[in-house]
């Protein structure tokens, strides 16, 4: 099988097994590689942030990388999306294999967004939403 190298920091990923379910991690900056759906699965699974050991900081600071990003399973160049919810995460996914690539503690960010939240929470968010709309001017 064919090293994988860190599409960030060009460290080699490292296989983790976590429920059965294979990642790759860097092992200098920590990002997590994920297959395609393996981020999806892992996020409804309990224990899995504890993949992202990684330290947030370095994950932010190599978020500023403004280099094309290049698939570390296929070589395809990645696109940066943005998931925007509690926390607002910029990550990398290949649309050939459709893999993702998540820095250090984005993992953690991404799975908290995806939480299941009581009726509370969401009322307290829709007002949240609402204060940041200007009031309309007649």
């Amino acid at each position: 099988m064919k090293e994988l190298n860190c599409p960030k920091c060009t460290g080699k990923l490292e296989p983790v097994t976590c429920h059965d379910i294979e990642v790759d991690r860097c092992v200098n900056c920590k990002g997590i590689w994920f297959d395609s759906l393996e981020a999806e699965i892992l996020k409804k699974i309990k224990g899995s942030e504890n993949l992202d050991i990684g330290d947030p900081e370095i994950g932010s600071e190599l978020n500023q990388i403004n280099d094309d990003i290049y698939c570390p399973r296929c070589g395809a160049k990645m696109v940066r999306m943005l998931d925007i919810d509690e926390y607002s995460i910029w990550y990398e996914k290949c649309f050939e294999c459709h893999g993702v690539w998540l820095d250090a503690g984005e993992f953690r960010q991404y799975k908290h967004n995806f939480q299941p939240r009581g009726v509370l929470h969401r009322v307290k968010r829709m007002f949240r939403s609402q204060k940041d709309i200007p009031n309309p001017v007649f």
